[in-house]
């Protein structure tokens, strides 16, 4: 029997029996496994890390999107650093008043093997006309001329190596410039590593580096079974944001009915749920 081994914690793997192996190799940029196991179906590997599995990736992709979303009163232009497995832009374009969304993912191997191997994660989005798909560097979209964004959803690879290139895609620099793009009032969520008491370092570069860029910073997460642990978000904006469970719970549930957002997996109550985090992790925040 086949299987893989999957990093959890510092310290902690988790070994995972395989069923079928459906493609292995390496694009430009990094390698990749998708294999089907009995317990979550299909699961996306980058880089020796698991990216999504079919049984919980809406928990996941459900979590990033929608409190951005949300929150903001009229999001019309949403940005997707990322998120070439096209579940995230499935998410956003579930919001009818949503005008355009551009993803920018720069591998364009690996979306491609998403489309085929994995194609019902994006659904119908792929042929949503509001869907404009950019296969380049984040950096040089963000060079470009062009409109500002209401929302940014940054669904991209979890970092263990802060010295590695990948890391400035969520340093001070990058997110100083990816701001100069944002309309006033404009949210950003992004996938922001595990929410374990003692393995927080991820986390809490993330928070640090969003606060040198933005006035308001939060932290929520989810339980994505697949990935064995709390996993976590940051929500970033230079507007306030009132994150209170119970005000959260009205404000997520009255908008989503008023849009006709349905979210199937989690709902508005866990979503706002999510931003009640246990003591310990928000004593680390305070450090």
């Amino acid at each position: 029997m086949l299987e893989y081994t999957q990093h959890a914690n510092a310290g902690d793997q988790v070994r995972r029996e395989i069923e079928e192996v459906l493609a292995q190799g390496r694009t430009r940029f990094q390698e990749y496994l998708f294999f089907r196991s009995r317990m979550h179906g299909v699961c996306v590997v980058l880089d020796g890390d698991i990216q999504s599995c079919a049984s919980d990736e809406a928990i996941y992709h459900e979590a990033l999107v929608h409190p951005a979303l949300l929150l903001h009163p009229d999001p019309k232009r949403v940005l997707i650093m990322g998120g070439g497995e096209g579940a995230t832009a499935r998410e956003v374009l579930r919001h009818p008043g949503v005008e355009e969304v551009v993803m920018v993912d720069i591998d364009e191997e690996f979306v491609s093997l998403c489309r085929e191997l994995i194609p019902d994660w994006g659904g119908n989005a792929w042929e949503d006309p509001r869907l404009r798909l950019q296969l380049q560097d984040i950096n040089v979209h963000l060079d470009e001329e062009g409109p500002g964004y209401d929302v940014v959803i940054g669904d991209l690879i979890d970092i263990h190596d802060w010295d590695s290139p990948a890391a400035e895609l969520y340093g001070k620099a990058f997110y100083q410039r990816l701001a100069q793009r944002l309309n006033p009032g404009a949210l950003l969520a992004t996938q922001a590593g595990p929410l374990v008491p003692n393995d927080l370092h991820g986390h809490l570069a993330i928070r640090h580096t969003l606060y040198e860029s933005f006035e308001h910073v939060r932290s929520y997460g989810v339980v994505v079974p697949s990935f064995y642990h709390l996993w976590g978000f940051a929500l970033a904006s230079n507007a306030p944001l009132d994150t209170a469970p119970a005000v959260l719970y009205r404000r997520f549930d009255e908008t989503a009915r008023a849009r006709q957002v349905e979210i199937p997996m989690t709902g508005p109550e866990a979503l706002a749920a999510a931003f009640a985090l246990p003591h310990a992790i928000l004593r680390s925040f305070e450090r």
